[in-house]
C-alpha cells in the first residue's frame, strides 16, 4: 500500500480565493511504481472536468480587438468549478464595459455565486474612449483531452535520491560544495534540510563535486501538484481517481455483456 507524507502546501496570492484553496502540493510517496504515478498524472491533466468558457456572443464591440480574440482570451480566463456543476449544465457569464481602461477578469460576471473568475487582474482587452465592449459567454465542463484551457494544472514527480561520497575532494571541489551550503564532516554530507528533497540541488552537488559525490536512486517520489485554480489541488487526486473509476467500471460492464 502507498506510504504518502506531505512535504509542503501553499496558497496563490494573487488569487480571489487563496484563503480557501490550496495551489501547490508536494507529497512524498513510497511503494509505488512511475507507471501508477504517470497514470494519476495523466489523469489530471486529461479526465478531470473543469469549468471554461466555450461559446461567446459579442452584442457591441468597436474597440481595437477583433471579437474571435476577444473570445479566444475569455476562453482561457481561470474559473472556479464548483463540484456539484451538472455534466452538461451551462453557466453563463456578463461582460459590460465603456470607460476607458484596461477590461479585467473582475468586470466577467456570472449569474451563479460560486462560479467567479479565479485571477480578478487577469487583463483581457484596452478600451478607448467612446468605446464599448458587451457581450455574453456560456461556460461548460470540459476535460484535458478536449482542449488545452480545460487542464486543472501542472502535475509532475521525480525520483529522489541519496549522496553517496565515492572519492576524495580536492580544495577547489570543497570550495563548489560551499558554495551550494553542502559540508563535508567526517565523510558525512550535509546539506540543507530543505534541500533534501529537490533532485535539482543533489544532481548540482554531483557535478560540483565531479561525481565524486553520487546520486543514488531511491525507491520514493516527489509528486507535486499546481493548480491553476479551478480547484484546490487536494481535490485532482480523487477527483482523477473517480475518473478512472468510471472507466473501469464501463469496462467491466462492457465485457459482462
Amino acid at each position: 500500500m502507498p506510504e504518502i507524507s506531505l512535504l509542503e502546501k501553499s496558497t496563490d496570492k494573487y488569487a480571489v480565493d487563496k484563503d480557501e484553496k490550496i495551489y501547490k502540493l508536494k507529497l512524498l510517496i513510497r511503494d509505488v511504481t512511475p507507471n501508477f504515478l504517470n497514470v494519476l498524472r495523466r489523469a489530471i491533466l486529461e479526465e478531470v472536468k473543469t469549468l471554461a468558457i466555450e461559446d461567446v456572443y459579442i452584442i457591441e464591440n468597436n474597440s481595437a480587438i477583433w471579437d474571435e480574440m476577444l473570445a479566444h482570451r475569455l476562453g482561457l480566463v481561470v474559473l472556479n468549478t464548483p463540484e456539484n456543476i451538472k455534466e452538461n449544465e451551462e453557466i453563463k457569464f456578463y461582460l459590460e464595459k465603456n470607460e476607458k481602461g484596461y477590461i479585467y477578469g473582475s468586470d466577467l460576471k456570472s449569474d451563479k455565486k460560486d462560479t467567479y473568475v479565479v485571477y480578478p487582474e487577469t487583463m483581457i482587452a484596452y478600451i478607448d474612449e467612446n468605446q464599448k465592449v458587451k457581450l455574453e459567454a456560456v461556460a461548460i465542463l470540459g476535460n484535458g483531452k478536449q482542449h488545452a484551457k480545460f487542464i486543472p494544472g501542472h502535475v509532475y514527480y521525480y525520483r529522489t535520491g541519496e549522496l553517496k561520497l565515492e572519492g576524495k575532494l580536492d580544495e577547489k571541489e570543497l570550495e563548489n560544495l560551499k558554495l551550494l551550503g553542502v559540508e563535508i564532516k567526517k565523510n558525512k554530507i550535509q546539506i540543507p534540510k530543505e534541500k533534501e528533497y529537490d533532485r535539482t540541488f543533489l544532481d548540482s552537488i554531483e557535478k560540483a563535486s565531479n561525481e565524486k559525490i553520487k546520486v543514488i536512486p531511491k525507491d520514493e517520489f516527489i509528486f507535486i501538484i499546481e493548480s491553476f485554480g479551478q480547484y484546490s489541488a487536494e481535490k485532482l487526486i480523487p477527483l482523477a481517481i473517480k475518473e478512472l473509476q468510471n472507466k473501469l467500471n464501463n469496462l467491466l460492464e462492457f465485457l459482462s455483456k
